[in-house]
């Protein structure tokens, strides 16, 4: 039985539709719902150059990443847990779900086709292949 279900969120169609399914699901099942949203590391090019520093740019995307959580949350049943998280986002979606003890992790998929999947990987491939949890892709 489905009682806790990971929703990880990244603010895309995709995410909202993975939102939608966890709404639906966890009023169905009365399962309880973490919102995961993961910051990737700032890239390695040298921010500074633009006035700017690694950690105000964390706290921005900090904020950004609260309020988009807090939004979701409001409008779902029952208990809703709400996560920030760094790190790659396939990894840390699926060591959330394993430290969350999650019955089933939901995400979408950005629909970036064969060739954007070559170029620059998938997080939701990502994450079916490595979760050791059930896991369900929105398209």
């Amino acid at each position: 039985m489905i009682q806790h279900i990971l929703v990880a969120v990244d603010g895309s169609d995709g995410s909202k539709r993975a939102v939608g399914l966890a709404r639906e699901l966890a009023t169905a099942l009365q399962a309880r719902v973490t919102l995961l949203h993961v910051i990737e590391p700032p890239a390695s090019f040298p921010i500074e150059a633009y006035g700017l520093n690694r950690n105000q740019v964390y706290d921005v995307q900090l904020q950004g990443a609260r309020a988009l959580l807090a939004a979701i949350a409001a409008e779902m049943p029952g208990r809703v847990d709400q996560v920030v998280d760094s790190g790659s986002p396939a990894e840390t979606i699926c060591a959330q779900s394993e430290e969350r003890d999650a019955d089933l992790v939901l995400l979408g998929s950005r629909g970036m086709g064969t060739m954007g999947r070559w170029l620059l990987g998938s997080v939701s491939d990502r994450v079916v292949h490595l979760s050791k949890r059930p896991v369900t892709v929105v398209r």
